[in-house]
């Protein structure tokens, strides 16, 4: 490797971690550069096919990461099988599991292989705006652990290709071109000052094609992601075995809730209210995958109202070292 460091860059499938991966083969050649890609089980599967384009095109491998929760399902398995608290939450409802819901979970609480449905399975419940745990367990944490493994194995220092650019966010806006993370252990951002023309452009002067999603959802990402607006849902109702796997995945988390449901766009609150302050009956048949795509397909504009508070950035999700799509 030139100067003894080992270059990782952070593959999403997206536009921008594409050019960055370009410009480091550019200047490190392919056999220096090690292109890693996070996968969160929920991917859509252009992305998929994508990376396997790449591969192919570029005459490289791409590593996959997919993180494992087995351990942690089977403890939470014996927590809930043993579950014997008293005492109710601050809303009053019982911080025990009855015998009911105990055998309801316990039928469907173990690893599927499947790191986004697994992490949900755990959680018993999906991620939303205000807890956003999919980027952390199953992107930045999975991300940070191979380096740290590789540094400790290796012994060299690694440099690590992020594709953020700083006009995509306000959160993004100062994002330094190098960054000293820990111990031989940095972050390098090529592109940082990019314009998006101009990230279209290097892929474009390879000889390469973007992601197709572009032409379609228009961003890169999880397939759906719960920051989908009513635009992306109606893209995605035409995918039969999306759609399907998100009821099947609702059903199988809502077992291994205590409370028995659970929606995968639980963070609209299409309700116009919070869980709790309508009927279970009322929020459930509003937020699970039937009745998000009864709100798709009605008439009217995106409101910003539907997602609570998303963040300064608007909806939309993303991660602060490029490994989310773009």
């Amino acid at each position: 490797m030139k100067n003894g460091a080992l270059h990782i860059v952070g593959l999403s499938g997206g536009k921008d971690s594409t050019a960055t991966l370009l410009l480091a083969i550019d200047r490190l050649g392919r056999e220096n550069v090690r292109p890693v890609f996070a996968d969160t089980g929920n991917e859509h599967p252009e992305t998929y096919a994508y990376l396997e384009y790449l591969e192919e095109s570029l005459g490289i491998h791409v590593v996959r990461l997919k993180p494992d929760f087995s351990e942690e399902i089977a403890k939470k398995r014996m927590f809930v099988a043993r579950d014997r608290r008293r005492g109710r939450d601050k809303r009053g409802d019982k911080i025990r599991w009855s015998n009911k819901a105990k055998r309801r979970a316990l039928a469907v609480l173990q690893s599927t292989g499947n790191p986004f449905l697994d992490l949900c399975l755990l959680k018993g419940r999906f991620p939303t705006n205000r807890a956003r745990f999919c980027t952390e367990w199953l992107k930045r944490d999975t991300f940070v652990e191979y380096v740290d493994n590789v540094i400790q194995q290796e012994g060299r220092p690694v440099v690590v290709w992020q594709g953020i650019r700083r006009d995509e966010s306000d959160k993004r806006k100062n994002a330094k071109k190098i960054e000293r993370v820990g111990h031989k252990y940095y972050n390098f951002r090529p592109i940082v000052d990019w314009t998006v023309e101009e990230v279209f452009w290097c892929i474009a002067s390879h000889g390469l094609d973007p992601n197709p999603l572009y032409a379609t959802l228009g961003r890169v990402g999880c397939a759906p992601c719960i920051y989908a607006t009513k635009g992306d849902v109606r893209l995605l109702a035409g995918s039969n075995p999306i759609i399907e796997r998100v009821r099947d995945w609702e059903r199988l988390v809502g077992q291994a809730s205590k409370k028995g449901f659970a929606a995968f766009f639980q963070g609209k609150e299409l309700a116009g209210t919070k869980p709790g302050e309508v009927s279970d009956l009322v929020f459930w048949e509003r937020h699970q995958i039937d009745g998000i795509l009864t709100w798709a397909a009605k008439a009217g504009p995106f409101m910003k109202e539907d997602w609570g508070h998303a963040g300064d950035d608007g909806p939309r999700c993303g991660s602060e070292m490029g490994l989310c799509g773009d």
